[in-house]
């Protein structure tokens, strides 16, 4: 890879915490030598999530998801285009997997039926991030790494993605149930159907296990999922408290 100004990633990494800013308070308890990889990860779930599933234009998504595929097998062989990629450049990790997996989520559009089909549709390319994110941090998946990973997946479709042509893979029979359309639920409609739909997610989603990243992201999904469900809207909590969970996460309490 082509030498990169030091803060090439930065404008990667602050997308990332515009969605997950509970990421950039608790990176303080990452260990100082793993801090740089801790970031280049998150930006590239980040950027990977937004690939597959967040782009308006079938055609863009099409393009991007096929742009990063090839850059997943440059990793592969210990090279990279993208600045993330310097960090992340470790050719013995499934690299290959994990182009395979974006590629046919990218190109997958069917609606879930009810919550264990959704979480079923996003398994595969969880588990390829799953693996290949053990590897990043020197380790091997944990058993509940992939269900962790597509709850978050599903999480982190929502709000924006009510609007977006997937309709944030609500599951048919919550919309049945509530007698809404996505599109009903996306106006402001659908309170009670998200809070449903998150009590689902939190029943899905395992204790945090794992390298530090995803324990810490487990556990803010789990925030998140309960502040849903009682109402509470799509916020973070207050910073402050995040920080002190993050603490007890890095401390294995």
């Amino acid at each position: 890879m082509s030498t990169l100004p030091a803060d090439a990633i930065e404008h990667f990494v602050a997308k990332w915490h515009r969605r997950e800013p509970e990421m950039a308070l608790a990176e303080v308890f990452c260990a100082p030598e793993q801090r740089s990889r801790f970031r280049a990860w998150g930006a590239l779930v980040h950027e990977l999530r937004e690939a597959a599933f967040e782009l308006s234009d079938a055609r863009v998504t099409a393009v991007k998801s096929q742009w990063w595929a090839e850059e997943l097998l440059n990793l592969s062989q210990g090279r990279g285009r993208h600045p993330i990629s310097a960090e992340l450049a470790l050719p013995a990790l499934p690299w290959a997997a994990l182009a395979r997996a974006l590629m046919e989520q990218a190109q997958f559009d069917a609606r879930p039926g009810d919550a264990v089909q959704a979480l079923d549709q996003v398994r595969g390319f969880a588990s390829a991030l799953a693996q290949v994110e053990a590897g990043v941090f020197g380790g091997t998946p944990a058993p509940g790494a992939t269900q962790a990973l597509a709850a978050h997946l599903l999480l982190q479709r929502l709000p924006a993605g009510l609007a977006g042509e997937d309709q944030a893979r609500l599951p048919l029979n919550l919309l049945a149930r509530h007698g809404l359309t996505a599109a009903q639920v996306a106006a402001g409609q659908g309170e009670a159907l998200l809070r449903d739909w998150a009590r689902e997610l939190a029943a899905a989603l395992p204790a945090p296990d794992g390298p530090l990243f995803r324990r810490l992201r487990t556990r803010f999904d789990r925030i998140r999922l309960d502040r849903l469900a009682s109402g509470k809207g799509f916020a973070p909590p207050a910073a402050p408290l995040t920080v002190w969970r993050a603490w007890r996460v890095a401390r294995n309490r």
